[in-house]
């Protein structure tokens, strides 16, 4: 796949990639050309941005977050410097990754000029066992309806069913030998759960727990380092002048 690159004369060094490919690019004067498929175009002579020879494309930024190298961080939040709230992020460390927006549901919000949000685990590391967000809730005792699921002790109040806010809610996992996935929990009514509908069904005595929703929980992210990956698709002007993360020490 090629990539168009583009070198800073001031900085001597090559600065940005961009997702469009043209033929062959001019310069006349303070205006830059490129020409695609036989035809000529003039750049930056409209407010539509990431749009190239009819395609719209993302803008995105690669940053590291890298303070004390040799100690494992755990880094809690982003902060962006800039005039857009529709950003979001995907972030990886030497031993997690994470997500800001996206399917997480969980945006960036301007909080006294800075777009900041809490950094959440992906889906996929929903079965992390190692993470306080595994609750075990016993075996079970019966099944008295389609999708519902009876316990012997009250639920726990920490544990959360779907709701309206988008976030979804914590999923209700037995085993048998391996863990497999009830469905998401829908509502609960003292010692009974009422999950989504799934292909798994569990067996009275059957042990079970819950994995905590990884959208809403602000976890944060585990490495000695973080890259983060911004990404926004408005076609508008959009400035970025400043990434900054919260990030504290691991005692894990």
């Amino acid at each position: 796949m090629a990539t168009t690159i583009t070198y800073d004369e001031i900085n001597k060094g090559w600065t940005s990639f961009h997702s469009y490919e043209p033929e062959w690019m001019d310069r006349l004067g303070n205006n830059f050309y490129t020409f695609k498929n036989g035809n000529i175009y003039l750049h930056d002579s409209n407010d539509v941005r990431t749009n190239f020879y009819g395609n719209t494309y993302g803008c995105n930024v690669t940053v590291s977050a890298n303070q004390d190298p040799s100690t494992v961080k755990v880094f809690k939040t982003v902060g962006l410097e800039s005039n857009n709230s529709g950003w979001y992020a995907t972030l990886n460390s030497d031993i997690e990754s994470g997500v800001i927006g996206g399917s997480s549901n969980q945006k960036f919000e301007d909080k006294e000029g800075i777009k900041y949000a809490y950094i959440r685990r992906n889906s996929s590391n929903i079965l992390d066992f190692n993470e306080l967000s595994i609750i075990g809730i016993g075996n079970l005792q019966a099944i008295p309806a389609s999708n519902q699921y009876q316990f012997t002790n009250t639920i726990p109040a920490q544990i959360s069913a779907n709701n309206t806010d988008g976030v979804g809610g914590d999923v209700l996992f037995y085993n048998d030998g391996s863990s497999l996935e009830i469905g998401e929990i829908d509502a609960i009514t003292d010692n009974v759960i009422t999950t989504a509908e799934s292909s798994n069904t569990p067996s009275v005595n059957d042990f079970c727990f819950i994995a905590k929703n990884a959208g809403s929980e602000s976890f944060g992210l585990r490495g000695y380092y973080s890259s983060i990956k911004l990404t926004n698709n408005f076609t508008g002007f959009v400035e970025l002048y400043a990434v900054n993360s919260e990030v504290i020490k691991s005692y894990m």
